[in-house]
């Protein structure tokens, strides 16, 4: 099934990708706001999982694709200073 991106909203292919359970490149640079060309060279360097069933096609799981949104976690500086705290009073 080819479906044309173009005639469908932005939350429409979301939806679609989520009840699918996964995404073609132009999908998932939709669903990432990156570029088709940025989507393929992560696949092309393993640093987002990507399928290849027939050998032409690009396929990614959307949980692969929420992996990659949560995968550069920043911790506040609240959460720093708690750590640091309880390092120092287990580390006297």
């Amino acid at each position: 099934m080819v479906m044309n991106v173009q005639n469908f909203s932005v939350e429409e292919i979301i939806n679609i990708i989520k009840l699918r359970g996964f995404a073609n490149t132009s999908e998932a640079s939709i669903y990432l706001s990156l570029s088709i060309h940025y989507i393929r060279r992560l696949a092309r360097e393993k640093e987002l999982p990507s399928y290849k069933p027939n050998g032409k096609c690009i396929y990614f799981k959307v949980e692969d694709l929420d992996n990659y949104l949560l995968s550069n976690n920043r911790i506040s500086n609240k959460k720093i200073m708690e750590k640091t705290a309880k390092y120092l009073f287990y580390n006297q």
